[in-house]
């Protein structure tokens, strides 16, 4: 095992019931979700949590925010209504679940993050249903569950550079909304720096240089010219402005263009496959937020709950400061 350095705060059961009621009266948003006005969401549910949540929670968030974890999980928020029932192609109406985009979007805007959508992807959603779907049940993507989903980055064909547009860059965090989740179902996280620690200074050093060329997931479409997206000649490890270690990396969408390149992603893949992680569970009422440039994620595969009651997480990228 080995365990990263992440944040928990357990919400009280009194704010959790205060932050419950007011979703009942829920401010008039009109015909506003979140992919035509992100800012309205970000706005009210930002102002609904300060006034729901205990002063301590909201310390505990601003903490985090100037000096973020890898990761932060918040437990013991409202349950999301199990009369909605889980997605079985990938989307659901959007104003039925206006409580917990809210909570979402409001727990964002108190981390001082912004969230972001890609064209290639998703149908340029924002929020993306992590739930099965029978059709896609073999595919390596969050609408898969058959086969396991291996130690990965998200979008790392996307530009690292600290001169990438929101749209084009390796988002920075990934969040989760838990619905539901009765299979019981973790996300597996492991540090980037725990791995580089238990590689040899050669090869980390060999992961930095821009050698390295990057295919896109099956959940992109293609580009604009029908083309696979891809990025050449660039580094599988950075730095970041804090001084952290980043990675980008996807099983078989990484290949090296020289002989040390190669050498040093199979001397990463093999120490990869040897170290379990720390596994988290999103449940329903459950916000999780990780650094997809600091932590690599998986999932094994798993056996649906009957049809309308399965696993359902809400997932929205968002980026900090460019």
């Amino acid at each position: 095992m080995y365990p990263i350095s992440g944040t928990n705060v357990h919400l009280p059961d009194d704010a959790r019931t205060t932050v419950a009621e007011t979703l009942r009266s829920l401010p008039d948003l009109g015909a506003a979700l979140p992919d035509t006005d992100p800012g309205l969401y970000l706005e009210h549910g930002a102002k609904l949590l300060r006034n729901c949540l205990p002063a301590q929670t909201l310390d505990a968030l601003a903490e985090w925010r100037h000096r973020p974890t890898p990761w932060l999980t918040v437990t013991n928020l409202p349950g999301t209504g199990g009369e909605i029932p889980t997605p079985q192609d990938g989307f659901c109406d959007e104003s039925l679940v206006t409580g917990p985009n809210l909570v979402h979007f409001g727990l964002l805007r108190l981390l001082g993050l912004s969230p972001v959508a890609y064209r290639w992807e998703n149908e340029g959603r924002l929020i993306r249903n992590v739930a099965p779907r029978a059709d896609r049940a073999r595919t390596n993507t969050s609408w898969g569950y058959a086969q396991p989903l291996d130690w990965h980055t998200d979008d790392s064909v996307l530009d690292h550079g600290p001169g990438a547009g929101a749209a084009e860059a390796i988002p920075h965090f990934l969040s989760f909304y838990g619905m539901r989740n009765t299979e019981a179902v973790p996300t597996d996280l492991l540090d980037i720096d725990s791995v580089l620690a238990a590689l040899p200074d050669s090869t980390a050093e060999a992961l930095r240089r821009a050698e390295y060329d990057v295919t896109a997931p099956e959940s992109y479409r293609a580009d604009d010219d029908g083309r696979p997206l891809t990025r050449d000649a660039v580094p599988m490890v950075w730095t970041l402005p804090d001084g952290s270690p980043a990675l980008r990396y996807g099983p078989e969408r990484i290949t090296g263009r020289t002989e040390e390149a190669r050498a040093a992603l199979a001397a990463f893949e093999a120490r990869i496959a040897g170290m379990d992680g720390t596994p988290v569970l999103v449940e329903a009422g459950g916000f999780h937020i990780f650094d997809n440039r600091r932590v690599m994620h998986r999932r094994v595969p798993f056996t649906p709950a009957e049809a309308g009651q399965a696993r359902w997480l809400r997932r929205c990228y968002a980026l900090g400061a460019l």
